[in-house]
Formats: C-alpha cells, sequence, structure tokens
C-alpha cells in the first residue's frame, strides 16, 4: 500500500491589493469556492445559506478530479474574521484533513496563506488512501493539493481584485 501521508501541513500564498476582511468574507463564504478551485463542484451549507459560516457551521463539498465526483463532510472550526477561516474534512465519517485560511494585512492590501494538514490516520486514513486514487483520480495529493492552492489563490486574487 503506497502512503500519501505527510504530517507537516502544506501551504502556499498570495498577496492580493483588498483588506484583510473583504478577503476573509469571499472565503469563509463557501458557496463561492467553486468559482475558484480547480476541485470543488459545488457547496451546500447544512442549515444555513450563503454568507459567512460560523464555528459549528457543517457543508457538504462536492468534488471532482477526474470522472468521479464524490462528497465530503466539512465542519468549520476557525472562524476569525479578517484572521483565519478553517474547517475539517471527513468522508464515510473519517477524517481526512484539515484547511486553513490565514489573512494578514500587508501594505496595499493583505496577504492569504492556505493551508493544507492530513488528518487521514494509519488504519482508517490507509485504507482511504489506498483507494482514493480509484475513486478521486488524483494519486498523489499533496503534490495535486500544491497545484490546486496555486490555481485556487490565483483565481481569488483575480476576483477579489476584479471586485467579483
Amino acid at each position: 500500500m503506497r502512503r500519501d501521508r505527510d504530517p507537516a501541513p502544506l501551504g502556499e500564498r498570495v498577496t492580493v491589493r483588498v483588506p484583510a476582511d473583504i478577503a476573509y468574507a469571499a472565503v469563509a463564504d463557501m458557496t463561492r469556492m467553486e468559482r475558484w478551485s480547480p476541485e470543488v463542484r459545488g457547496v451546500r451549507v447544512l442549515g444555513g445559506g450563503p454568507g459567512p459560516v460560523r464555528v459549528g457551521t457543517r457543508f457538504v463539498g462536492l468534488n471532482r478530479a477526474s470522472w468521479l465526483p464524490w462528497a465530503t463532510l466539512c465542519t468549520v472550526v476557525a472562524a476569525r474574521p479578517a484572521r483565519c477561516f478553517a474547517f475539517e474534512v471527513r468522508f464515510l465519517g473519517v477524517a481526512l484533513s484539515r484547511w486553513t485560511y490565514r489573512f494578514r494585512e500587508v501594505p496595499g492590501g493583505c496577504e492569504i496563506t492556505e493551508e493544507w494538514l492530513d488528518l487521514r490516520s494509519p488504519v482508517a486514513g490507509g485504507l482511504l488512501t489506498a483507494v482514493s486514487p480509484a475513486v478521486t483520480g488524483v494519486v498523489r495529493r499533496r503534490e495535486r493539493n500544491r497545484a490546486t492552492m496555486r490555481a485556487t489563490l490565483a483565481a481569488l486574487r483575480e476576483a477579489l481584485e476584479g471586485g467579483g
């Protein structure tokens, strides 16, 4: 069984010419994530509608990397406006990952850091790691996430600076 797990967080960052509160509001409105992420095909907030979410809010992420879509159940674990937004991802009850977005004011705008932390356990996560390539089409999750993070942040910067 090939292991694609590294306990170190993976991160990418971008600087945008908007204040941190504007960038945070865009990212924390998870219904907009499909506009930026190459894998996200939709988000359905459970018990709520569009707009920023709070800690404890749950949502379903609809994803696709190749031919087969999959859904994950996510829970917001941090929601500090203009500072930090994070959520944990589960599939079939198994913890997969934590995605964190940090916002830091810089001259002329803010820096956004997107971070992915692999939460898959050696046992349950190992099984998911083994079958994941067949389901998602992604063999090297860390490499794929680095590429999609760069694409997501570039699209987010373009949307924010273009007023979208």
